[in-house]
């Protein structure tokens, strides 16, 4: 299906999310959860719209995608006039854990009147404590200290502590604290602490559910597969080695791959660690791109180590299926942790005639590239066009305001003079301070858009 049919199809499903037909709104999610990344403007959009129940279904479909670049929609919506609305918001941000996130569901306990939409915040941020983010433990940890919260958020709170194994001087944190809600003055919160110090809870999966959700996660139905992605999120680190296995054994099936993605992505840099050897060896074209998009998230030092280690393999083996489409999406995975590892692979790759530059890549290196890159940059942008051209185009702007370059000999002499001259098109007619410049070289020529595009 070519791209305007997929979006126009994309469009019908989305109206079919306020069906009342439940066969056809079951149909209309699974082609919307199917679409992955296509769907995801369409979804957003949803949220702008007055039907409650649409904007609801959206919010359950965004959180399938996990993509971050929608987290902050989401978050707006933290402060919908609707309850049921700030209470879907909240349970969805937990498919994308992160510091923002937690930050912005730690507000919104500290502002929300409605018990429901508090007890959602909570749950979240005990999922995150329970795949390695920590720093969701503070807020929760004030819920339950509170007496004056509803005993069910407390309840909920409670539960954070099958998940620590935090000891000073000896002594368990969590027993420590069980022991001291034990005579808590709601009869409710106490007992369940009791049960829980007489019998301690397990918090990890057994081997025979892993398999089973493994192959819940293949299954057509989406209640059937979202809900193993959450079960399976709950083994944590221990997780990681069997769902990239699994992703490994179906390399081709594109929508089993993206759905062990959705349980990666739920984990913390510290539980990801464990996907630093498979950076280094796996060669299918598949499951190392849901592999490098993991590590994207997860924004780890080791992990962009790893990334780095990959740029060097993949120009290497050119013959690798997909091999240069790779490479460029680990050089886009390095620059949005603002690393430059891969440095002196991204000059190379500007300059190779033979690779197409994607313009995620040319957009994305803007906050990494410095003066010395700029030779390279030029290059690359007189040898593109349309939308990499224009990206390009910023990027070179950009570093051009950063480093402050104006009339400098040594930042030109590095250039030929047809490439001098691509570089006075972009920056002649730079201002700073509301001054215009007077154009490098001594004539400015700044091409429009249209120009660009052609």
């Amino acid at each position: 299906m070519n791209e305007p049919s997929q979006q126009k199809s994309l469009a019908l499903w989305v109206e079919a999310l306020g069906d009342a037909d439940p066969t056809r709104l079951e149909a209309a999610e699974e082609a919307l959860a199917a679409a992955g990344a296509a769907a995801l403007p369409h979804l957003l959009r949803c949220l702008d719209r007055e039907e409650e129940r649409l904007r609801l279904r959206a919010l359950l479909l965004l959180s399938l995608l996990a993509d971050r670049s929608a987290t902050r929609r989401i978050v707006a919506l933290l402060h919908d006039p609707s309850p049921r609305l700030r209470q879907q918001a909240a349970v969805v941000l937990a498919r994308t854990p992160g510091a923002a996130t937690i930050a912005a569901l730690s507000r919104l306990l500290e502002r929300e009147s409605e018990v429901l939409v508090r007890l959602a915040a909570v749950r979240s941020l005990v999922r995150m404590i329970r795949t390695g983010h920590d720093e969701a433990l503070r807020p929760v940890l004030d819920r339950l200290s509170d007496p004056q919260e509803d005993a069910k958020v407390r309840l909920a709170a409670l539960t954070a502590m099958t998940w620590l194994s935090v000891s000073v001087e000896g002594q368990s944190v969590p027993d420590a604290l069980l022991t001291r809600l034990c005579s808590d003055p709601n009869r409710e919160v106490a007992a369940r602490a009791q049960r829980m110090i007489d019998s301690p809870p397990k918090a990890r999966l057994k081997s025979w559910a892993v398999e089973r959700l493994l192959t819940d996660l293949g299954a057509g139905r989406l209640p059937v597969w979202s809900h193993a992605v959450t079960l399976l999120s709950r083994g944590g680190g221990t997780i990681v080695e069997p769902v990239v296995q699994a992703m490994l054994a179906r390399e081709h099936d594109r929508e089993y791959v993206r759905r062990c993605t959705l349980v990666l992505k739920s984990l913390s840099s510290r539980q990801l660690a464990k996907l630093g050897p498979y950076l280094d060896v796996v060669q299918q074209a598949v499951p190392l791109s849901a592999l490098i998009d993991v590590a994207t998230t997860a924004g780890s030092r080791s992990l962009q180590s790893r990334l780095a280690a990959l740029v060097s393999r993949l120009s290497q083996e050119p013959a690798l299926d997909s091999a240069h489409d790779l490479r460029q999406s680990a050089h886009i995975a390095l620059a949005r942790s603002g690393s430059r590892l891969a440095a002196d692979d991204l000059r190379r790759l500007l300059e190779d005639r033979a690779i197409p530059l994607r313009p995620e890549l040319a957009a994305s290196i803007a906050a990494i590239v410095i003066r010395r890159d700029l030779p390279s940059l030029v290059r690359a942008y007189r040898r593109s066009r349309g939308v990499n051209r224009l990206a390009l185009r910023e990027t070179i702007l950009e570093l051009v305001r950063r480093e402050k370059i104006r009339r400098s000999v040594r930042d030109l002499a590095l250039l030929e003079p047809v490439e001098r001259r691509a570089l006075l098109e972009i920056i002649g007619g730079l201002t700073n301070g509301g001054r215009r410049h007077k154009p490098l070289g001594g004539t400015r020529i700044d091409k429009t858009a249209e120009s660009l595009l052609t």
